[in-house]
């Protein structure tokens, strides 16, 4: 990943502080921490867009009424269960639309090797074996773009994984936040 350059573009307060927060952890990493510092990067950066996206709705003023607080009550477990429903929120309700960008690509990888980390213990999980199509794109795209090593269903990570997946990262949360701020201008989380 290198330094922490945080030249790239606008950022928030929480991107810089993860950003940094992931330099700092792979400054650190041995290899005995491969798969937990790639399941701590995703957790991460996972935790600055809800966190981006909870100020974006109190920014709103959805809140400041008591139907809108309601709504949101109903509606909160729903907005941050999957990241297709956070596409969908962070598009439909604030005109963010990065779903199909190639930095949120790449991170749905990294997504998808922390859910084989921590649900599949480090093997391909049932789910993204099912669909033969799909599960060669997934394989091909976590060996190209994250440097796992795949053997059947198993999934083998050295350093270049961790690195990679520490600069996936970079780049989605430096995207993500630029994406925010150059529609809302002030914008700070």
């Amino acid at each position: 990943m290198g330094g922490a350059d945080l030249s790239a573009g606008p950022l928030t307060t929480s991107g810089e502080k993860t950003i940094l927060e992931i330099a700092s952890l792979i400054s650190r990493a041995t290899e005995h921490d491969i798969g937990s510092n790639i399941v701590n990067f995703a957790t991460l950066a996972e935790a600055h867009v809800d966190r981006a996206l909870k100020k974006l709705i109190d920014l709103s003023g959805a809140l400041e009424n008591r139907v809108g607080h309601q709504f949101y009550k109903e509606l909160h477990d729903s907005i941050y269960r999957s990241w297709d429903s956070r596409y969908k929120w962070i598009s439909q309700a604030f005109d963010v639309n990065i779903a199909g960008a190639k930095f949120a690509q790449d991170f749905k990888l990294l997504i998808e090797l922390r859910n084989a980390i921590v649900h599949g213990g480090g093997r391909l999980t049932a789910m993204q074996t099912a669909k033969i199509p799909q599960m060669m794109k997934l394989k091909d795209g976590m060996s190209r773009i994250l440097h796992a090593e795949i053997h059947g269903h198993d999934i083998f990570l050295d350093q270049r994984a961790a690195n990679a997946a520490a600069k996936v990262c970079r780049e989605y949360i430096i995207q993500f936040d630029t994406a925010v701020i150059s529609l809302h201008k002030s914008f700070d989380v």
